[in-house]
């Protein structure tokens, strides 16, 4: 017992000293340990994890201490079978310490070079469904984002160019049993879309090219529709200005993946365009000479468009 005694007497003696000791150990462990030889076995785990979904890659993994502790990668490339390749040139990965505490995913995401700008995801327990369903608070936000690359993500058939601006907050349940709720604001600015033909139900659609100074919409996703509460389409010297407001159906679904299934739809569109691009546009205006409205430099065209769903052709009435 009392050499036990005199253990704890020389450690409060020199206790500076040991401190020492225990932070110089643990620094020296961590700068010598050969992170990036991990860099194989996450990739392998991963997959594995995934069921062969997500290939994840990266040339080098390190800790990150500011603003926290976290875990560092560089030159990361996700591939998915659905997907083309994700590329960013550097990911930090903090976790949160409620996440030790109630086992629940907690913490922040923030990636440089993804899609060509910086995103910020973190995310944090929230609050409970009217059915007592947990859900986790997402917060995201995105900055200088390419529309091109994000265009080539989702697939869509028409060529896009610009720069996104992107802030969100959703209260989401993460296996998706129930719809979640997410505000969201997006800016694009410097938007272009080149010359291109886009099929719909009415056939192949010819668009023309189009340049706007920016769009910006703000929206709210709840019970399953998307309602969009703003949405301003160009500036004065743009070449087409208006606005647009209304709403889809627009269900996630979780199928093994995540799974969006559009439903029906409705928007008022008011839209001012100069004779250049009247003009240009000639052939598809034509569909909407009815709702036109002579101006002094163009015209305005304000309608309603409707529709039972993305496959059916839409219903089109004069905006009151």
């Amino acid at each position: 017992m009392k050499y036990l005694i005199g253990f704890f007497q020389l450690l409060l003696k020199h206790k500076l000293k040991f401190l020492v000791l225990f932070v110089s150990a643990l620094i020296f462990t961590v700068l010598l340990f050969p992170f990036n030889d991990l860099s194989d076995l996450v990739s392998t785990k991963v997959a594995q994890f995934t069921q062969n979904q997500v290939f994840l890659q990266f040339e080098k993994m390190g800790l990150s201490f500011s603003p926290s502790a976290g875990l560092e990668f560089s030159n990361i490339s996700v591939d998915t079978p659905a997907l083309p390749t994700i590329n960013a040139k550097e990911v930090v990965i903090t976790p949160g310490l409620s996440s030790l505490i109630t086992q629940k995913p907690a913490g922040t995401v923030s990636a440089k070079g993804l899609f060509h700008g910086n995103v910020e995801i973190s995310m944090k327990p929230g609050t409970k469904t009217d059915t007592g369903v947990e859900r986790q608070k997402i917060e995201i936000t995105a900055r200088q984002l390419s529309l091109a690359d994000l265009r080539d993500l989702a697939q869509l058939p028409m060529v896009l160019k610009g720069k996104v601006d992107l802030t969100t907050v959703a209260q989401a349940d993460l296996s998706f049993q129930e719809q979640p709720e997410i505000d969201l604001n997006i800016k694009i600015d410097q938007f272009e879309l080149p010359p291109s033909n886009v099929q719909t139900p009415m056939g192949p659609l010819t668009l023309p090219d189009l340049k706007l100074s920016s769009v910006t919409l703000k929206g709210r996703l709840v019970g399953g529709r998307l309602n969009i509460e703003e949405g301003i389409i160009g500036k004065e010297n743009d070449e087409m200005r208006g606005s647009i407001k209304g709403g889809i159906g627009l269900q996630l679904q979780n199928r093994g993946g995540l799974v969006p299934v559009i439903g029906a739809y409705n928007f008022d569109v008011d839209l001012t365009v100069k004779k250049n691009f009247q003009d240009k546009a000639a052939l598809l205006l034509t569909l909407l000479d009815q709702y036109k409205t002579p101006t002094a430099d163009g015209a305005r065209f304000a309608l309603r468009v409707s529709a039972p769903g993305p496959n059916t052709p839409p219903n089109m009435s004069a905006l009151k």
